[in-house]
């Protein structure tokens, strides 16, 4: 017989994050069409319009805000690179995509904890931020995305994981429970 077991996960919401995006492109016969496509879609008014962009490997997209700061990080990396560079062939899915690596992008970000009741969750939660070991010993990722997806665990992000927590109303808000078999 199985036996249930709870999982507590801490989710920060509304985080900035480095991380890496995709899109799928319309061009589906030649990388020189692509390359085109990718020309277009910079130069346009709205790069979003038309497009479902996502951060890489995640499931539903993860990205809060499309706004005009977001275009303009996309748009800085494209330039610093030739569209060809960021653009691949995926086979099995018989489409062309775009890469965007290295962007701040407003999302959630996800964590399991180690406690075995809320009570505990809430006291961890309180001692990674005061002890400043968020990343030690923990698997951060983005919300959806199996593969993490974080670029960068730096001081900054701390900071700024411990600075949403706080502005949060009830730290329990944060926790919510995943059942597992």
């Amino acid at each position: 017989m199985t036996e249930n077991h709870s999982t507590y996960i801490l989710k920060v919401r509304n985080i900035s994050v480095y991380t890496n995006l995709e899109v799928i492109l319309k061009a589906r016969t030649t990388n020189e069409e692509a390359c085109k496509e990718v020309t277009r879609v910079m130069e346009s008014d709205d790069l979003f319009q038309g497009y479902e962009w996502k951060i890489e490997g995640c499931t539903a997209g993860g990205i809060h805000d499309f706004n005009d700061r977001l275009r303009a990080d996309i748009l800085e990396r494209l330039e610093q690179e030739e569209p060809e560079d960021s653009i691949f062939w995926n086979g099995s899915k018989i489409q062309f995509e775009l890469n965007v690596a290295h962007v701040p992008v407003n999302t959630t970000l996800e964590v399991p904890l180690k406690s075995k009741s809320k009570d505990e969750a809430v006291r961890e939660i309180e001692a990674m931020c005061s002890g400043g070991n968020l990343f030690e010993g923990y698997e951060w990722k983005i919300e959806g995305c199996p593969d993490g997806g974080i670029n960068e665990f730096s001081d900054e992000l701390k900071k700024e994981i411990v600075s949403r927590l706080g502005q949060e109303s009830k730290i329990e808000d944060c926790i919510e429970i995943q059942s597992t078999t």
